[in-house]
């Protein structure tokens, strides 16, 4: 077996898993990089790993493309591959998942649970193994209010989506094997550009407010959705990515979940007014009932205009706050989640810039 660290990772080419590629080849310059690639993404992968080696010329030959499918037997990957990820394999990163809004029950279950199960599957024939990290979602909490602990899972609560449903289901297969595999778990929150360049991969989840204000007559007043009072939990990737590294260091966030989110969180209402000032964009003038913007985003031809999923918006009217007591304790004041105020504008900036991100997310 190998020495070098083995570092197995899912979820690439997606806009987190590259973000963490790189930061991972800076915490672990010595080791190998496994990237479990769907056969349709192949060469896509390997365009982006040349675009990162441009960056960090170090991580040239630190990478291998693992083509397999989570959907099937074995991750789908072929017996010398299995091999060769059994010899050398220390650290599993399970970022992939299925995460569409409106994606159907069947289809999401296939990536989000049957897929994680058979990567359970895999890990536990991994003999080198020293830890599996896995990426949830704050939302695994569904249409539950208030505060939602990092202990919390499985309250019999309903959810909003497909995609919350299945990720939850997933996480308790995860919590399941806690005795016969070392692992850490982390819920992001709704994850965003990254704060500092405002690079993004696409324009969806609170960048639809940008897109629907920018199709919008400047004449035209806008008006906020439903109560508007409820929080808004988002998080720039280069926390979410930051966070987990350093949390991956730490013996002690062995059989321990996180919530990578924003302990003060802005409302609705107050990034409506955010997103309106950095446009420069007069005030909203008053509120439209939840259920008439949701009917209206259904209608066939506003929905495909504006190309934004009826069902985010149930994320402006979810009065639930995600403690972070976890998170806090493990990382001390060495890394706080940056304010909202501070980096929307990048954001916003970056996605004006960049009208083919919008195309990508609709």
């Amino acid at each position: 077996m190998s020495t070098s660290p083995g570092l197995f990772i899912t979820g690439f080419p997606g806009f987190i898993g590259q973000q963490l590629v790189q930061r991972l080849h800076a915490e672990h310059p010595d080791a190998t990089l496994y990237l479990l690639v769907e056969p349709r993404m192949v060469f896509e992968a390997e365009r982006r790993c040349r675009r990162l080696e441009r960056d960090e010329p170090g991580l040239a030959g630190r990478w291998r493309l693992v083509v397999g499918d989570l959907r099937e037997h074995g991750l789908g990957i072929d017996e010398a591959s299995l091999a060769q990820l059994r010899d050398h394999i220390t650290h599993v990163w399970h970022l992939a998942a299925l995460y569409d809004l409106a994606a159907t029950q069947s289809a999401a279950y296939a990536v989000n649970v049957t897929g994680t199960r058979r990567l359970l599957d895999l890990c536990e024939t991994l003999p080198g193994l020293q830890r599996l990290h896995y990426v949830s979602t704050c939302y695994v909490a569904g249409s539950r209010s208030g505060t939602i602990y990092e202990e919390d899972l499985d309250h019999g609560q309903e959810f909003k989506n497909h995609y919350e449903s299945t990720k939850c289901w997933a996480e308790m297969e995860v919590q399941g094997r806690w005795g016969r595999l070392p692992t850490t778990i982390y819920r992001p929150a709704i994850v965003a550009g990254h704060s500092r360049t405002g690079v993004a991969a696409k324009a969806d989840g609170p960048y639809y407010i940008v897109q629907l204000l920018l199709a919008m007559p400047r004449w035209l007043p806008m008006l906020h959705v439903g109560p508007s009072r409820a929080t808004f939990n988002m998080v720039p990737v280069d926390f979410v990515v930051e966070a987990m590294v350093r949390l991956s260091r730490q013996e002690q966030t062995v059989g321990q979940v996180f919530h990578l989110a924003d302990p003060n969180p802005c409302t609705a209402r107050e990034l409506m007014d955010l997103t309106l000032h950095t446009l420069g964009r007069p005030a909203a003038v008053g509120r439209v009932p939840l259920r008439l913007a949701n009917a209206a985003l259904g209608m066939g031809a506003v929905g495909r205009a504006l190309g934004i999923p009826p069902q985010s918006l149930a994320y402006l009217d979810h009065p639930a706050r995600f403690d972070v007591s976890n998170t806090a304790a493990a990382l001390g004041d060495a890394l706080l989640c940056p304010r909202l105020a501070d980096y929307w504008p990048t954001l916003v900036a970056y996605a004006r810039a960049h009208p083919e991100l919008f195309r990508r997310a609709s």
